[in-house]
């Protein structure tokens, strides 16, 4: 029984110690000369972003490997270009994705704006008639105006 305990014991610190290790938080900074750095630790003087969770495994070891593969100045060159072009690449699809959802809106408010403008029948969540003043509608027409503005640019 004590045995069993043990072992659960060890097992239990093992596989914490196995989180631990591959739960390392990886940064990305920029210092004043432009020049990308990347680090596990973020820098005092400038501003880190935390890119940990955005960054795939470049390097493995299998079970059958038991040492850790030596990396040369041109290697760990590679791999820093690597990770710059994976963090570019996320960049510019959440930029586009942005921009995506950025003209969405703006087609919306336009196809609104025009829909309210001349004689319009507004109509409740069940379909029922709602009164509108003149003055209500011209207000809806001004926020959509500001829409169009702030997200047609």
């Amino acid at each position: 029984m004590k045995l069993l305990c043990l072992r659960s014991v060890i097992g239990g610190l093992i596989l914490a110690a196995s989180a631990t290790a591959s739960s390392a938080e990886m940064y990305r900074w920029v210092d004043e000369n432009g020049r990308v750095h990347f680090g596990d630790r973020p820098p005092t003087d400038a501003k880190a972003e935390d890119v940990s969770g955005n960054l795939a495994p470049i390097n493995s070891i299998g079970s059958t490997g038991s040492q850790r593969p030596i990396l040369t100045t041109a290697t760990r060159s590679r791999v820093s270009q690597k990770v710059d072009d994976e963090y570019r690449e996320r960049q510019l699809r959440e930029k586009q994705k942005k921009q995506k959802k950025m003209k969405k809106a703006c087609d919306k408010a336009r196809n609104d704006l025009e829909a309210i403008q001349g004689r319009v029948v507004f109509l409740d969540n069940n379909g029922k008639e709602v009164r509108r003043t003149e003055r209500e509608r011209q207000q809806i027409a001004e926020k959509l105006q500001r829409e169009i503005k702030y997200y047609c640019g």
